[in-house]
């Protein structure tokens, strides 16, 4: 399948916002359309026959990549397509001044799905935080970023 990544745009945000409804960390409108507005926020969409498809948002602070949010439209999961997501800011990476070092998330102890992605694309569980989300702890998990 053919599949482009670009820069988000004030027009994606009513599907972005259906594309989170369908997954697990529920952001809101005013929450995408401040990140379109972040200078270190890095904040892409998956196109695949011109429709978007998913979306991640990321953060650059000095040499570490915050992953705030990937989440892909139900029907394209489990076929590669967070992958495709997840290893473009990988890339992107090699071209940041500093240069990141590790990537960094948090995800929901209740997300399994999730959990298995992120341990299948080589993170590792760091630690928890109690009661981070509304009914379950976080998850801390990290990646090295080869150089």
């Amino acid at each position: 399948m053919m599949t482009k990544i670009r820069k988000a745009t004030h027009a994606d945000i009513e599907k972005i916002c259906e594309i989170e409804r369908s997954g697990a960390a529920h952001w809101n409108k005013q929450q995408f359309m401040a990140e379109l507005k972040l200078d270190f926020a890095h904040f892409i969409v998956l196109e695949a026959k011109l429709e978007v498809i998913g979306y991640a948002v990321s953060w650059y602070v000095t040499d570490e990549i915050q992953l705030n949010n990937l989440v892909i439209k139900p029907e394209y999961r489990r076929k590669g397509m967070g992958t495709i997501l997840l290893e473009h800011i990988l890339t992107d990476s090699y071209t940041r001044e500093p240069l990141p070092r590790s990537i960094i998330l948090e995800v929901s102890n209740e997300n399994r799905a999730a959990i298995q992605f992120y341990k299948k694309n080589g993170f590792i569980e760091t630690g928890r935080r109690k009661n981070y989300y509304k009914h379950s702890d976080a998850i801390l998990m990290i990646k090295e970023i080869p150089r």
